[in-house]
């Protein structure tokens, strides 16, 4: 569903955290996981090393799902949001940082950043959804229309 938004140039709003999230997995976890994943983890490191803890604390690739200009751009997003929270009081900021629109850029995906996640519900979340992609509303496949109170 992603890559069918991303070639077809349909709304997609990609919800950014950290660029190298390290998660805890329990050794089983790790055994069950990708080879892909695991491949990626293993940099000298020999395996066996890795599922000799109970809990093991891994870096998931940054969005190596998207395309190459699309992973750059969410990374400078990452940055220049960073700045922004940096020199910003957390009650001055909006609960959703979005990505400005720019010339020259494709109009999706866009990248946000969710400050006050409590504050956005799933119907306000899909009518910001709406907005930032008014050409494109109509194809929005976020969670359906929530009541007006959710705006």
């Amino acid at each position: 569903m992603v890559r069918e938004h991303i070639e077809r140039g349909l709304p997609l709003l990609v919800l950014l955290d950290e660029a190298h999230s390290r998660i805890p997995l329990l050794r089983q976890e790790l055994r069950a996981a990708p080879c892909r994943l695991l491949e990626s983890l293993i940099d000298g490191t020999g395996s066996e090393e890795l599922l000799d803890d109970e809990v093991v604390e891994v870096r998931l690739p940054f969005l190596d799902w998207l395309p190459d200009a699309h992973r750059d751009r969410a990374t400078r997003f990452l940055e220049d949001s960073d700045a922004a929270l940096s020199r910003t009081p957390v009650a001055l900021l909006p609960p959703l940082l979005t990505e400005e629109r720019r010339d020259g850029l494709p109009p999706s995906p866009r990248f946000g950043r969710r400050i006050l996640p409590n504050a956005l519900t799933a119907g306000r979340l899909a009518a910001a959804v709406e907005h930032l992609f008014v050409e494109g509303a109509q194809y929005c496949a976020t969670a359906g229309r929530g009541s007006e109170a959710d705006r």
